[in-house]
Formats: structure tokens, sequence, C-alpha cells
């Protein structure tokens, strides 16, 4: 029986240290940043390392080589969604809104697997209990309601990480050619381009260009 503890102690000694190696290579993030995927990987590897630490048939080799590949593909993905806008859509989706211009936008909900009822405990959790004083909420794609009351403008980013949005700058009415007016002419070089609520264009460039 002695034997057993203490053959337990030492495994689940060793998968603290494994756990705690992997998750600080795989970078620090909330809960609340933490994507679909980022939410499966930690439960995965939390089981795996538990059950290593109980389960005498699992060999160390193999317990740790279940960790790394989990954790692998996390960095991966974490090194896809960083690098490229187009896999970021993909690993995290993109923000919804749910209100626009002071309307429902019901398809949203739906879309979103949200009920108005959802929707409005959320507002009261931002201490908004009448919808009509909104004038934008977003889900974003942590899972969280962004609010924008009425009265206020709203920023909207054209520029993310040296590729042009499109369909933002058609929102607002704009086009490249407005951008090309404003001096933007490679984009390429810019972190975040965004047009604010006096509709001025604010350029934000990437490190390495600064």
């Amino acid at each position: 029986m002695f034997i057993k503890i203490y053959q337990t102690a030492i495994a689940s000694a060793i998968a603290i240290i494994a756990l705690f190696a992997l998750t600080r290579i795989m970078g620090k993030k909330q809960m609340a940043q933490l994507n679909f995927f980022d939410y499966v990987v930690g439960i995965s590897i939390g089981s795996i390392a538990s059950e290593y630490a109980v389960v005498r048939s699992i060999h160390l080799a193999e317990g740790l080589t279940a960790l790394v590949v989990f954790t692998l593909f996390s960095l991966i993905f974490s090194f896809i969604s960083v690098k490229s806008l187009r896999g970021r859509k993909i690993l995290d989706g993109t923000p919804i809104f749910l209100i626009k211009n002071g309307k429902i936008v019901e398809s949203n909900l739906r879309n979103a697997k949200l009920t108005i009822n959802d929707l409005l405990e959320e507002c009261r959790q931002k201490d908004i209990f009448d919808i009509g004083e909104i004038e934008f909420a977003i889900l974003e794609t942590s899972g969280r309601l962004s609010v924008l009351p009425k009265s206020q403008g709203l920023c909207t980013n054209v520029i993310i990480d040296g590729e042009i949005i499109e369909e933002n700058l058609a929102a607002i009415n704009l086009n490249k050619l407005w951008l090309a007016s404003q001096g933007v002419v490679d984009y390429k070089d810019i972190l975040l381009g965004y047009v604010d609520t006096a509709g001025k264009l604010n350029i934000h460039m990437k490190d390495s260009k600064t």
C-alpha cells in the first residue's frame, strides 16, 4: 500500500512539473481570452496529467508524449493566429453584432446560439437595463459582450496586420481610394488602422517600422 502511495505521489509530482513547464511555454491567457480550442486543449492536458498520475499502466514516456503533442498543436495554432488574419478568423472566429445602430440583429443572435433573454442578461451585467440605450452590442471572439451606449460613436478598424478590411470600409461608405488619399500606400507595414468617431484615420505601425 505504501509503495502505491509513493508511486502515485512521484507520478503526480512529475505531472505537475510537466504541466507547469508546458503551460509556461503556451503563454499566459486569462480564461476570458481562451478560444474554444484553447479551452479544450487545457481540459485535455489536465485530464492526461491526472490519468498519468493515478493509472499505473500509463508509462512516463506515453504520458509526456501526449502532453507534448497537445501543447505543440496549441502552439502551432497560436502561431497561425498571430501571423495570419485569415487563419485567425478560422481559428478564433470574428466579432458578431448583436445590436447594430440600436436594432437587435436577430439572425446574428441565432448564429451565436443566443436567445433574447441571454442578450438582456448580458446587458444587465453591463449595468444597462434599458436595451433602448444601446447603439452597438458586439459579441467578441472571447464570448464576452462589448456594449456601446447611444450618443457615442463607434471606431471602425479598416487595416489589421497589414491587411485592408474592405467590408469595414464599405460599412462606413469608404474605400481604398480614400485610404490612398490619406497617405496610406504601403499598408503592409501597418499593425492597426482605424477610423475614429470624428472620421479621422489613426495609424499604428508595426514595431519594425516605428
